[in-house]
């Protein structure tokens, strides 16, 4: 008995008063937040001064009618966040199962895949899956890696992926960097474009830190030169959209340019040859569900038809 009581005097604030904390925050109201989460604002604001009292300190400052969230706030939330995803997983699971959607696939995937690739794949899935509900989201690396180690996602798609202990990963296919330039570019007469060739030119690139910068930074290094964009783009398909538009000549993974319109790019690949791997990504130590299994198999299909395409273009 003093064990649980012990145990229970240890809880200083549950889930729910969390959401409100968390509700409030984003809101910086009492009012916005009960708007939020369907409840009276009186009881907003009891559930916040319950949490203050069991905790021993202020997690709000009162400034002209708005809550400001405290340092010790700010800190509670960050630590709290995986908590909320995992439960909108369950709240998921729990509606999917209320609702006999038994068959439901949830896709995360990267601007580039999200365009062209997945759909593709998904036309073809569609077929073997027609009563399936998909779920697809556009996403960030490091935003789907989270949700798929927190349950939200059951397969991620991405290019030059890490490999985190916690999930499985699979090679899809091996592409490279290319470079695009405007239609009518003079490197429609090369065979293939190398550092010295885009001297004096205006480029589009990936930034810096990201995967595909690193990538590019690190094949210019060997050749002695140095890659500097002058118009930073993140995601490759943003890039070719900018060369359409007369913007410069950008080094993109081969893949984006599969989503732009036939003929309105100059492409060559570059050189020295930079890999550029595709891989899906999913939970680890954890049974996969035969719609994730089909998905994959309609990708490593559709994978295969582009590759044997760049190897016999003809």
């Amino acid at each position: 008995m003093q064990m649980n009581s012990g145990a229970s005097a240890r809880v200083l604030i549950n889930l729910r008063q969390l959401e409100v904390l968390r509700a409030v925050m984003r809101y910086r109201t009492t009012i916005g937040a009960a708007d939020e989460l369907g409840m009276s604002q009186p009881a907003v604001s009891n559930a916040i001064r319950l949490a203050e009292a069991k905790l021993g300190f202020p997690l709000f400052d009162r400034v002209s009618n708005r809550l400001i969230p405290t340092v010790e706030a700010k800190m509670l939330l960050d630590d709290a966040e995986p908590l909320f995803l995992v439960h909108q997983a369950i709240q998921q699971k729990a509606w999917d199962l209320r609702t006999g959607r038994a068959g439901v696939l949830r896709i995360f995937a990267t601007a580039e895949l999200s365009e062209w690739l997945v759909p593709k794949v998904l036309t073809r899935f569609a077929v073997d899956h027609p009563l399936a509900k998909i779920n697809l989201e556009t996403l960030r690396v490091d935003s789907m890696i989270e949700n798929l180690d927190s349950g939200m996602a059951d397969i991620g798609l991405a290019m030059m992926a890490p490999s985190p202990a916690s999930l499985d990963k699979e090679l899809l296919a091996e592409f490279e960097v290319m470079c695009v330039a405007p239609v009518g570019d003079p490197i429609e007469g090369l065979t293939h474009v190398t550092p010295a060739d885009l001297e004096g030119r205006r480029l589009i690139g990936p930034p810096a830190g990201s995967p595909l910068g690193r990538l590019i930074e690190r094949g210019q290094e060997a050749n002695g030169s140095w890659f500097a964009a002058d118009i930073e783009v993140r995601f490759s398909n943003v890039a070719c959209r900018l060369v359409r538009e007369g913007l410069g000549t950008a080094l993109v993974d081969e893949l984006s340019i599969c989503a732009q319109p036939p003929g309105s790019l100059v492409v060559r690949p570059f050189r020295p040859q930079l890999p550029v791997p595709l891989s899906v990504l999913l939970p680890g130590n954890r049974p996969r569900q035969r719609l994730a299994e089909s998905f994959i198999q309609h990708a490593r299909a559709v994978v295969g038809e582009l590759v044997r395409a760049r190897s016999n273009p003809g």
